[in-house]
């Protein structure tokens, strides 16, 4: 039996939920690492395992497989070689992120290379929970999110709250992009620790000095290592670690970089969080914060680097994101469940925040 056939049948036998050894997905792992992805050999044990110990929800893009080829499936030799190449195709299309977050902490290093990155990669976080940070040591990579561009090179953290909707594509002057991530349920006491300068909505970002760069890869390091020891306290130490790596990325920033939000803000945050399906005007807002609506764009912007109407759409896009991929509306009527009745008006909008069209980044999923 080939290679392929034992990492095909490893990877359906944990999608049927047989207990399948540790062995054979080290072996699956292997194979998978040869290819263009983005996991790395601890990365990818991590998922496995995850999938390993979960039921899958009809939502996750994995769901579907073992129904789609339970009949190319030999109970005595597994697959056959045809059968096993197009299912890890299928396997490696439909990798599921969000299983990622149901950990309180993983974490890996992933490298893509351009050919990979020029298809484009869009992403949306439909956990309630999960933080993701991200810190670049390779190449580089561009990040669209809430419409605007943001180049991720050497030195950059990028750090994305739960929620978040993102594309990634590759920069042309580089070949590859390289970086080190965490995917963290955030202690109560972290909140203000991760509050950045954003870049969107649900995006923040710092740029490090050269000086801070060798802790934090440190840091980075020390955590991926706790994490794959299995040895005994690794759950506890590596909470620490992570806590470090988190102090040492907020100790960065310039001091006053991140003025606390306004209270008259907030209120405005509050009432777009509760409405933002609805056709409101600015000055229902600023009636919600009681501020005049010309100073609430004004703060608005300053403190959320984005207009009222900007934070608006960011939100509507995420909830059409988790729609696209999450239910069984069509485009048309996903754009009318969060504010658009105009379908082409829809998917312009949804393009032009996101980089991908509606149906587009529904086939991704």
């Amino acid at each position: 039996m080939s290679h392929v056939q034992h990492t095909a049948n490893a990877l359906y036998r944990v999608l049927a939920g047989e207990d399948v050894p540790e062995a054979q997905i080290e072996r699956a792992s292997a194979w998978v690492q040869g290819l263009d992805t983005p996991l790395d050999h601890r990365s990818f044990m991590n998922y496995v395992r995850t999938l390993q110990g979960a039921t899958l929800p009809a939502s996750s893009p994995l769901a579907a497989l073992v129904p789609h080829w339970r009949e190319a499936w030999c109970e005595r030799d597994g697959f056959s070689e045809a059968d096993a190449e197009a299912f890890l195709r299928d396997y490696l299309t439909h990798l599921d992120p969000n299983l990622l977050f149901r950990a309180p902490i993983t974490a890996g290093y992933a490298l893509w290379n351009t050919p990979s990155l020029e298809r484009g990669f869009a992403y949306g976080s439909h956990s309630e929970q999960a933080w993701s940070l991200l810190y670049c040591d390779r190449g580089g990579a561009r990040l669209r999110a809430g419409g605007r561009d943001l180049a991720i090179e050497p030195g950059q953290v990028l750090l994305a709250a739960p929620g978040a909707l993102y594309t990634l594509q590759a920069l042309p002057e580089h070949a590859d992009w390289g970086y080190h991530w965490v995917v963290f349920h955030a202690h109560p006491r972290w909140r203000d620790w991760l509050d950045w300068p954003h870049f969107s909505g649900q995006i923040s970002h710092l740029r490090l000095s050269a000086s801070a760069e060798p802790a934090i890869t440190t840091a980075f390091s020390e955590l991926q290592d706790c994490l794959r020891s299995g040895r005994k306290l690794a759950g506890e130490l590596s909470h620490n670690l992570l806590e470090q790596l988190i102090l040492r990325c907020r100790a960065s920033l310039p001091p006053n970089s991140r003025p606390r939000l306004d209270p008259r803000i907030q209120r405005a945050r509050d009432f777009i969080d509760a409405h933002y399906s609805e056709n409101f005007q600015i000055q229902e807002v600023a009636r919600a914060a009681n501020i005049s609506a010309s100073r609430l764009a004004s703060l608005f912007r300053t403190q959320c680097g984005q207009t009222v109407l900007a934070y608006r759409d960011e939100l509507r896009m995420a909830q059409a994101a988790h729609l696209l991929r999450n239910s069984s509306l069509g485009i048309a009527a996903v754009g009318a469940a969060v504010g658009y009745p105009d379908p082409a008006f829809f998917s312009r909008t949804f393009s032009r925040h996101v980089g991908v069209t509606p149906r587009d980044y529904q086939k991704q999923g």
